[in-house]
């Protein structure tokens, strides 16, 4: 799966700018991170049309990227996302990006960006989706 990166001025109205950009183009947000610090924000999203989305942030003037991320299920319970983290660890393997995409019925989804997505996929073998 590939996630869309912005990092940007933060200024106000800049979300809303950016969602309806998107909206007008038909794509639809599947999953949104926005943080601010200071002056600079990032935001990091992932769209079912990746390569429109793309073009279409980029044709209005953003400084977008893409980078792959892995999907992990893991069961929902505390310590759980301490265990993947420590295992990527113990591998060498550097997580760049993470974040919560779902959570129901005792189990949780994350998006995890690493250094070497096909090692991390072996290193989470049978929790990666």
């Amino acid at each position: 799966m590939q996630r869309i990166t912005l990092v940007v001025t933060n200024e106000p109205g800049l979300l809303a700018e950016i969602t309806e950009l998107l909206a007008s183009k038909g794509l639809s947000i599947s999953s949104i991170v926005a943080d601010s610090l200071g002056t600079q924000g990032v935001l990091h999203f992932d769209v079912e049309r990746v390569d429109e989305a793309l073009a279409a942030l980029t044709s209005a003037g953003y400084n977008a990227v893409t980078e792959d991320v892995l999907l992990a299920r893991i069961e929902d319970r505390p310590g759980a996302l301490a265990e993947i983290s420590r295992r990527l660890m113990e591998a060498q393997l550097d997580i760049r990006g993470l974040n919560m995409v779902q959570r129901s019925d005792g189990w949780a989804v994350v998006a995890i960006a690493t250094n070497d997505n096909v090692r991390a996929r072996d290193v989470l073998a049978g929790q990666a989706l």
